[in-house]
């Protein structure tokens, strides 16, 4: 009994300290509890298909901002004010038959997806985040509604979005009254309330979502752009859309706006976002109505047919069309040695080569023109030589036109129905007469995707693009020469190939 006690009394003793530093670590995190200042909350929609039979078009959704007292309890967030009492467990949209199908919270960050039934024929898709800082809160929420009302489709999004920032944290002294504050301290930027959104800074990044999107013939949608400073605060900033490649039945109605008709065919589409000198790419894969569900139980994407991914680019410069200014380390300082001498070393080698050509048609060229007449096969003179003036007369001899289709990136050439370059994954342009004068685009060294001439970093990776030829002398020491096949359509490519010709998804070897 004895040595029990003792034994309780050592592991008292040793969960003292424990105790200490379990309170210090949590004293160490502002509790976000206290009174918030709101900003309005904005309500934008997008109109997809919408007939006389869906009634009015969907609109508002909005709400007035003030102040939100917020309490903390444990993880989650209760709030009052600014238009209802909301938590960070639920949902903002409240619509009929809304219920919630996942919740998640982290550290200070929050999100709930809410779905209808599968059997209610008015499908919704909502989903919340919440994000904060020891003095903002970021909601963002974004909502997919389908109907069906008398054989009519009606599809609409829609986005919320809403920042708060910290007045008075619960348990900090409370701040001086306004009319003990001179009016000229008050405007002096050492007492000015920290606010992170009511005077952001400069543009950091470019945030488009979702990086991947399922669309289906007949769709339109509409990608989610925005321009933020270093804390996260959104700017006015509107960045520019253009489409990479033709693709027929495809186009852009709005900035960020893809519009598919039902006669366009299954395949990816590269839509490239830009602000200055700065872009990122996002992709629409459009697929066929019956492929559609489908992919959806893959996993890859939500119910309304997005990928989680946030297709991000940073932004460094101080104004928007100056040259963006990016901070290297010396890792990528060595890199880019590394890619510069391959570079040369692979332009080295291309000159030489085409030197000992040039010098083996020569050799070729002379010797045929000094060889005795006697050696030349009988057959070939049954038709008598035209004499020097009509050769002088006759016109000359014009190239067939160009056709098939060709990579803007290795140059390489593929047949008309081609549609991806097995090589790059780049999709393919008609060739023309002079395509082969126009500077080549640049593949990135990570993930071997290739690009349009124009664009110099992996818009994925923020990788300086090389190229063609460089990459594929890189790949030449560990060319597999099994055969390889498209999980996805099935068609098969030799070895050397890394993407499918024909839908552009990744290759695997065959078993």
């Amino acid at each position: 009994m004895g040595c029990c006690m003792v034994r309780f009394a050592r592991l008292a003793w040793l969960a003292v300290p424990f105790a200490f530093g379990l309170n210090s670590a949590w004293a160490q995190t502002p509790t976000l509890a206290g009174e918030w200042l709101s900003t309005p909350l904005r309500a934008d929609w997008v109109i997809g298909d919408w007939g006389a039979a869906c009634g009015p078009r969907p609109s508002g959704g909005g709400a007035p901002g003030g102040t939100v007292m917020i309490r903390q309890n444990g993880a989650e967030l209760s709030m009052s004010g600014a238009g209802r009492a909301y938590s960070t467990t639920e949902c903002w949209e409240q619509f009929p038959g809304l219920t919630r199908v996942s919740h998640s919270a982290g550290q200070r960050s929050y999100r709930n997806v809410c779905k209808t039934s599968p059997q209610d024929a008015r499908q919704a898709t909502v989903i919340t985040t919440i994000t904060a800082t020891d003095s903002q809160i970021t909601f963002d929420e974004t909502g997919q509604y389908q109907f069906i009302i008398e054989g009519q489709n009606c599809t609409a999004s829609a986005r919320r979005t809403r920042f708060l920032r910290l007045v008075h944290r619960e348990g900090d002294p409370p701040p001086a009254p306004a009319s003990t504050t001179p009016p000229a301290a008050a405007s002096t930027p050492e007492t000015e309330q920290p606010g992170l959104c009511v005077t952001p800074g400069e543009p950091a990044r470019l945030e488009v979502r979702p990086s991947r999107k399922l669309v289906r013939p007949g769709e339109s949608f509409t990608f989610r752009a925005s321009v933020v400073d270093r804390a996260g605060c959104p700017l006015s900033v509107a960045p520019s859309f253009k489409l990479l490649g033709v693709s027929t039945g495809v186009d852009l109605t709005s900035p960020g706006t893809l519009r598919v008709s039902d006669e366009a065919g299954e395949g990816e589409v590269k839509i490239l976002a830009s602000v200055g000198d700065r872009s990122v790419t996002v992709v629409a894969e459009i697929v066929s109505r019956e492929r559609y569900d489908s992919m959806l139980q893959g996993g890859r994407f939500d119910g309304a047919g997005e990928s989680a991914d946030v297709a991000v680019t940073r932004i460094e410069s101080g104004s928007i069309g100056a040259r963006s200014t990016v901070l290297h380390d010396e890792g990528e300082t060595r890199r880019t040695i590394f890619v510069a001498i391959v570079g040369s070393a692979a332009l080295l080698l291309g000159l030489v080569g085409v030197v000992a050509l040039r010098r083996s048609r020569r050799a070729t060229r002379d010797q045929s023109e000094s060889s005795p007449s006697s050696t030349t096969v009988p057959s070939v003179r049954t038709v008598a030589p035209a004499s020097p003036r009509s050769q002088a007369l006759a016109p000359p001899p014009t190239a067939a036109p160009a056709k098939g289709m060709i990579c803007p990136t290795c140059r390489e050439e593929y047949p008309p129905e081609a549609r991806f370059c097995s090589k790059d994954a780049n999709r393919l342009v008609p060739l023309q007469g002079g395509i082969g004068l126009a500077p080549a685009g640049g593949v990135c060294p990570t993930c071997g995707l290739g690009f349009d001439p124009g664009v110099a970093a992996c818009p994925q990776h923020d990788e300086p693009l090389v190229p063609a030829a460089v990459y594929a002398a890189a790949l030449e020491s560990r060319k597999v020469h099994a055969r390889k096949i498209c999980p996805a359509c099935g068609a098969q490519f030799s070895g050397e190939s890394q993407f499918c010709g024909k839908c552009g998804a990744s290759l695997v070897p065959v078993n």
